[in-house]
């Protein structure tokens, strides 16, 4: 992950104190520490930062819910408390191969921040780029192979009859409205499509199941023979297939992002979703049957992001429209 340098972090801060109380009672490091050296990362919230002390290099990463002043504190506090139990909650699938990032602590009253230890590894896009631009194949099949497999543990069933797929059908709305704002679609069609979307999501039946919820490819590392989930704010109770659909359209984008045609993802998305569904042991043809308005759905999401290209989220939108159609 790319890192820019931001300043120094010094002893009258308060967050100085709370990390070297942790290098202390945590790590047993008892390396004293003038100054932690602070840096942002470039694909990740404005809010996440890095911390790494002077003299012995220990690092950590801390994620702000209420460093912007605007912020109301309690939301803030609530949003904090949510992805801390929820890192805690998936800790059980924490092995030799899967890890979910598990973090020192809470502080409500230094700006609600998370803190967690630093990993230092590649994201799933840099394995997707080398794939497509050094042929390393096999690296990515690796990697898809544990991300499959770090899936099938965060998906965990939750009993529930006659699920409606009501966190679907409001997510849909959502995104549907921010392209509308965008002037990425007009009125008549957000309409028409989140008609379309509801009446297929209405048609769809399945036991829900825990889910990551913002499955991008920054959100997970790979280092050591290992991957880590991060970021689990968005990890709630809903169809497990919103989970895989986000992650097809990541991998349909990033070809196309990198100047491959989309259908060019379709070998890695196969063996993917072929591991998933051994892992799980799920019937891959229920799968894929309602997987394209999961996959529509993710990159509606993606077309969101102001950085990209206008015409290229115009794009987007498109091949998505085109899955639901």
């Amino acid at each position: 992950m790319n890192e820019k340098y931001l300043g120094i972090l010094k002893n009258d801060d308060p967050l100085f104190f709370y990390l070297n109380k942790i290098k202390e009672l945590k790590l047993n490091n008892f390396i004293p520490v003038d100054f932690y050296l602070v840096q942002s990362f470039s694909n990740t919230k404005t809010n996440v930062y890095k911390y790494t002390s002077n003299f012995d290099g220990t690092s950590f990463v801390v994620k702000f819910f209420g460093k912007n002043s605007t912020v109301n504190k309690k939301i803030a506090i609530k949003r904090l408390l949510w992805e801390f139990n929820k890192l805690k909650f998936f800790q059980s699938c924490t092995n030799k191969k899967t890890k979910i990032i598990n973090p020192y602590c809470y502080l409500p009253d230094v700006d609600c921040a998370l803190v967690e230890p630093y990993i230092n590894g590649k994201t799933l896009d840099y394995y997707i780029k080398n794939a497509i631009e050094k042929n390393e194949k096999n690296k990515l099949y690796n990697k898809l192979e544990l991300l499959a497999l770090l899936l099938k543990c965060i998906h965990k069933e939750v009993h529930q009859n006659n699920y409606d797929m009501v966190v679907e059908k409001n997510y849909c709305a959502k995104i549907l409205h921010t392209l509308y704002k965008n002037d990425l679609i007009d009125k008549n069609k957000m309409l028409d499509i989140k008609d379309t979307c509801i009446k297929k999501f209405s048609e769809i039946k399945t036991q829900p199941t825990h889910i990551h919820g913002d499955a991008t490819t920054t959100n997970f590392i790979y280092a050591n023979g290992s991957i880590y989930a991060i970021d689990m704010e968005k990890a709630k109770i809903a169809s497990f297939e919103l989970d895989l659909g986000f992650i097809i359209a990541e991998l349909k984008h990033h070809f196309m992002l990198f100047g491959q045609k989309d259908n060019d993802a379709s070998e890695y998305i196969s063996f993917f979703l072929n591991n998933y569904c051994i892992l799980s042991s799920k019937n891959i043809n229920d799968i894929e049957n309602n997987l394209k308005i999961f996959t529509a759905l993710g990159l509606f999401r993606i077309a969101r992001n102001m950085y990209l290209d206008v015409n290229y989220r115009k794009l987007l939108v498109k091949k998505a429209i085109g899955l639901i159609q």
